[in-house]
């Protein structure tokens, strides 16, 4: 099975990350996907410099937080499968958010909800719902501890690079 597929495999919950490669190289391949898609993704706003920092900063806060939670877990030999995965969905939802952050108006109005603001809302939503499926298997845990620490992963990670990079888009 081709890469990609095994990412929207991911995504779609059909596969879980055990299912992926275990070569070390494999997480950082789509770590520098992830890099480049968030500075693409966020180069009208912010500039593509200021996305790439975004996402590198998301991805190195992913990776400690991954590499903590296994440790924990006692399953520190799953790292590059689990982090491979995360990452894989990570990019595949920065992918599909590119047509809805250009469907975006320009000035959001108040009190009117846009189809695109529901569209990035329900790739927050899949994100988050495929993220913790992916922990829940790594870890060994119950699908909704891995839901709420793919939460808590996300609000660190929120509050974080709104700390790091005041008046930007989130990444």
């Amino acid at each position: 099975m081709g890469l990609l597929r095994q990412l929207f495999e991911l995504c779609f919950l059909r596969i879980g990350p055990e299912d992926l490669p275990g070569d070390a190289r494999l997480p950082w391949v789509l770590v520098a996907g992830y890099v480049l898609s968030g500075g693409l993704l966020f180069m009208a706003e912010d500039g593509f410099a200021i996305g790439m920092a975004q996402a590198a900063v998301d991805a190195a806060l992913l990776a400690g937080f991954v590499w903590g939670a296994l440790k924990v877990r006692e399953h520190p030999e799953r790292f590059n499968q689990t982090y491979a995965a995360l990452m894989g969905i990570s990019l595949v939802i920065s992918l599909l958010s590119w047509p809805v952050f250009s469907a975006a108006p320009d000035e959001m109005v108040a009190n009117e909800l846009h189809p695109a603001q529901i569209g990035m809302l329900a790739l927050l939503l899949w994100s988050l719902i495929a993220q913790g499926q992916v922990l829940r298997r790594a870890l060994d845990v119950s699908a909704g501890t891995g839901l709420l620490l793919v939460f808590v992963y996300f609000m660190l990670s929120s509050l974080s690079i709104a700390a790091l990079f005041p008046g930007s888009a989130p990444a």
